[in-house]
Order: C-alpha cells, then structure tokens, then sequence
C-alpha cells in the first residue's frame, strides 16, 4: 500500500515600505503568495505581515515572530514575494536562510521557485546597493531644500508644519510656522538659564508648572529633562544650542549610521565643512543678546569644569565646581599664606571668609588669619566699579536695555492678546451657528445646553481682554534716581538671592583671583585683584581713592575702606 506525501505547509510572510516608490500593499503580496501555493498544492497555514517598516529593520514584530517560530514545526515552507521582502541587509537574510535550513524549513520566493545559497548573495547585494542609492537620492533631496530655506526633515520644538503639497498632493513637511505657546516656554528657558538657574532646576519647574515636554524620541514620559535643555553644545542638540532659534538652519551636522552588532542608530559628528547653513529669519524665536548671553555662560561653566578637572577632580567632584554661586565672590578668594580657597561661615551681616585650610587641617599647613567680612570684600571689590557705572554713558546704556525689556514683555503681551482674540473669534461662530439653528426651528434641550455654554464661556472671554491689553511703555520718572541708588548700593544689589548667581558669573568672567592676606600690625586685610578687571580700569583712569593703587599686574586694595562714586548727571 503506497504511503500519500502530505503537502507543503507554506508560511507567507509579507512587508510594506513607505521608501518604496509603487509599492504593492501587504493584501496583493498575501493574495499573490497564496495563489502560488495553490497551484503547487500547498496548504497555507500561517500569515505574517509588517506594514510600512523598512527592510532595513531587524525589529519589525511580524518578522521577530516568524523567525521565532521557524522551530515551531507548524509549517515546513516560508514564501515571500521577494527576498528583499524578508530584509535588504544580505546578513540578516543570511541569517534567517541559515536557521530556516538548520529548521528543515524550505525558503521560496514567488514564480522563482526555492531559494539557493546563491540568490542569497545575489540579492543581498542588490538590496544593499538599492539601500545605498536610496540613501544617496535622500540626502540629495533634503540638501535641496535647505539651500531653498526649507524644512529638511524633523520638528523642532517650537514649531508646527505649515500645509504645505508638492506636486503629488501630499503634504511634505517643507514649511514650519512657529507655535506661540511654545516660543514662550523657549524664552523663559533661555532666560532662566542667562539669569543662573541650572538646566535641572529649570527642568523640575516646568514639571511642577505642569507644561507640557518635547515628546521626540526618548522623551515618550513627556516630563522636562536637564538634557532636554541642556543637550551637547557640539552636536546642537537641545533646547538651548538649537540654531534655529535665533533664525538659522543648520542641516548635516550629525550623520546617523546603525550599529552592526546592536543594531543601535548611532550619531557621529560630521566636519563642519559638510553642514549646509541657511538664514531663516522669521523662525527666530530669541533675540541675539538672549542667545549670547546664554552662550557665554555655557562657555564660563564649560570652563570652570574643564579647569576643575584639570586639578584632578571628577565627577561629583567636578560636577559641584560648575554649580550656580551662591556668593558673589564664591570661588575667587584664596590664602594669601598657604594658596588654598577661602570659604564663607555665618549667616546674614555674620558671613566670614575664612581659610579653610587653617580650620579643617591645622596651623602646620596654614596659621589662618581673622575672618573678613563678606560684605567687606564685596564693597573693597566693587567700589572700584562704582566709577564707571555712574557715567553718563553707562546710565545711557542701562537706559537702552530697560527700554528693550519692556517691549519685548509687550510683544509677548500682544501675541497673547491676539491668541485670546482668535479664541473670541471661533466661538462667536460657534455661537452664530447654534442661534441660527435654534431660529430655524431645530430646537433641542443639548442644544440649547450648548447655546448657553458658548454663551457664557464667551462673556467670560471678553470680561479677560481687558487685563492682557499691553500697557504702553513708559519710563519710571524717577529712572535716574533708581539707577543711582542700585549703582551707589552695589554689595547690596548683586548679593542679592535673585542676582547672586549670574553676577558671580560676571565677575569670574573679570576676575582671575583674589589673594587675601592680613597685616597683623596693621589690623587689617589686604586683597591682591587680579585679571581682566585691572586691565579695563587702567584704561578707564578711574577716580582713585584711598587705599587702592593701581598697576599692570594687579590692584591692591584694603578691605573696609570705601570710595567715594563720580555722579552722572541728572
């Protein structure tokens, strides 16, 4: 009696690519696969299918389950239309041919029968050539648009897509228009970075504030991150290196390439020769003094981290040295005996210098000296500032910047307001259309409900306009007199809590250090300046007063002892 053979169990596997230029859909390739196992006599047993992933990809599920399940024993033939199919890198379809045949499983593509060692590296190496002009064609057409000012690719933060159809009526991306509500969230950011706040802090307030994150990839919490902020200065990346924020696109900065062990999508940094930069003025969002304040305070942090390592710390170690002041003189004073740092002990008008050398490791490595006041130091240090400030150029100067504040406050005002009006505008049309509906006789208890409900959210509306009209901008009368106090009490108003922060960040920026040391006969401190700061008054030939001389090197001044201020005029 003659034994029947069973027929071929085909599993069919099938994938769409949204790369592919006419590509047949899924349902045709299941369709046309099926039909060929028809014809052989094949019962068709089990379906696989990805839609719109890339052959490129090892992740897709269905492909994950079909290899999977290739020791199953549940089908003993996998069909595809194609090799490129199943993948375009000619490794992983030398993979899965190799545990297809270690699985006694059988692979066939449509109308060309079973698949050889052979169609292997034939295929493979069409598929990765095809890849490779893909690619080629990409980056040709997204150069192009960025020499046009257009939108190569991605979304910032910030922005929306403009609807915008090429010539096959599909909307592609090429045009951005800013999202207000976003903008102001970027100018706070940079703002409060300028101002000394650091990334994390910055990140924890507009958690606790409940404003929404960037929801790019990684960020799927949609919670704020200090690296979300902060990013790599190098690299553009996050919200405070992003160009496109001042107005200028840049595009190739970073070239992406896939890891051929994790399959992980890696970024390298090309040379800046391959960037492709274009001027897109109405994207600007921050003004150029925000944006260099910003980067001239990413380069004094970068700075003090790069000298703290440089003196062997790491880590937390380093970490803390690149920390918001707390002080304005925190980190600038030093022993004029042993050379190590002097630190603050005390609180209020109490707050003392000391060596902390002395204090933590004895008189053998320093004998210390009597604590210095901290407001003593300040005022010896910034009464030679006081000079200068008080010219008519520099009040002038303040005067400008004033004036600039407020009406950058009132051109955020006014997009509010035209925010607020538009709001107005959709449900006075809202509105119309219930009332027409209800005079046409389409009466109903929901819409009448509604009626009422756009009514009253409506009043409410215009009772709110009134409170976002920006004021016009008018200067204090009494300017002057406000500046001259603020310039007269320095110490007072740059050891502030608000300003201590970001003033420190300027004096550093002035300073190199301050060598403090005590003349026991003379009962009283010494502080040696020393940097840019000595430079800049040289120059200027301020007003000297007792108990400061100056030179090229450094300025010697006497701790307690005051100077007296030029006045503008007024």
């Amino acid at each position: 009696m003659t034994k029947l053979q069973q027929p071929r169990r085909v599993a069919i596997y099938a994938r769409y690519s949204t790369e592919m230029q006419n590509p047949k859909s899924v349902d045709d390739q299941l369709r046309d696969c099926a039909e060929e196992a028809e014809r052989n006599g094949w019962v068709v047993v089990a379906r696989y299918a990805d839609h719109a992933m890339s052959g490129a990809r090892t992740d897709r599920p269905e492909f994950q389950r079909l290899q999977d399940d290739l020791s199953s024993g549940a089908f003993d033939t996998v069909l595809v239309e194609d090799l490129d199919r199943l993948s375009r890198d000619q490794e992983h379809i030398a993979r899965f041919y190799k545990l297809a045949l270690f699985n006694d499983v059988q692979l066939n593509q449509l109308g060309r029968g079973e698949v050889s060692p052979l169609h292997i590296g034939m295929n493979g190496a069409m598929a990765a050539v095809y890849l490779d002009v893909v690619s080629q064609k990409t980056i040709r057409g997204m150069r192009g648009r960025v020499v046009e000012g257009k939108n190569a690719g991605g979304l910032s933060y910030g922005y929306e897509p403009v609807p915008c159809f090429d010539e096959k009526g599909q909307h592609d991306g090429s045009e951005l228009a800013i999202v207000p509500e976003q903008a102001a969230v970027i100018r706070r950011i940079f703002e409060e970075y300028a101002q000394g706040r650091s990334p994390r802090d910055i990140a924890a307030q507009l958690n606790a504030d409940g404003i929404p994150a960037p929801r790019g990839r990684g960020e799927g919490s949609g919670h704020w991150k200090q690296n979300t902020i902060y990013g790599h200065r190098a690299r553009g990346t996050g919200i405070l290196n992003n160009e496109l924020y001042i107005g200028r696109r840049v595009w190739n900065r970073l070239s992406y390439r896939k890891h051929p062990i994790t399959q992980k999508r890696v970024s390298r940094l090309n040379p800046p020769e391959e960037w492709k930069t274009a001027e897109v003025p109405h994207l600007r969002i921050v003004g150029d003094d925000l944006w260099n304040a910003v980067k001239a305070r990413q380069e004094a942090v970068d700075r003090t981290r790069k000298t703290a390592e440089a003196a062997g710390k790491t880590g937390a170690a380093a970490s803390q040295s690149t920390r918001r002041r707390k002080y304005l003189l925190s980190g600038l004073l030093s022993c004029g005996q042993c050379g190590g740092k002097l630190t603050v002990a005390g609180k209020g008008h109490r707050r003392l210098y000391y060596c902390a050398n002395a204090k933590e490791k004895g008189a053998a490595v320093c004998e210390g000296m009597p604590g210095l006041r901290e407001t003593d130091a300040a005022e010896a240090i910034l009464g030679c500032l006081r000079g200068g400030l008080m010219q008519d150029a520099a009040y002038e100067d303040f005067r400008a910047r004033f004036i600039a504040k407020l009406r950058a406050q009132e051109e955020d005002s006014g997009a509010a307001l035209r925010r607020h009006d538009e709001k107005v505008r959709d449900l006075e049309k809202i509105h119309a259309n219930l009332l027409r509906a209800v005079e046409g006789g389409q009466y109903s208890e929901a819409l009448i409900t509604r009626l009422n409900t756009v009514d009253a959210d409506l009043k409410a509306l215009r009772e709110q306009r009134e409170a976002l009209v920006p004021a016009p901008i008018e200067l204090p009368d009494d300017l002057p007199a406000l500046y001259r106090a603020y310039v007269e009490d320095l110490v007072g108003t740059l050891t502030s809590e608000e300003v201590a922060g970001p003033a420190a960040d300027e004096l550093h920026s002035l300073l190199d250090r301050v060598v403090v040391s005590w003349d026991a006969d003379a009962r009283i401190h010494e502080l040696d300046v020393r940097g840019k700061l000595v430079e800049m008054l040289e120059k200027a030939r301020p007003a000297v007063g007792a108990g400061l001389a100056a030179n090229s090197r450094s300025l010697k001044l006497v701790a307690g002892v005051g100077f007296e201020p030029t006045t503008f005029r007024l």
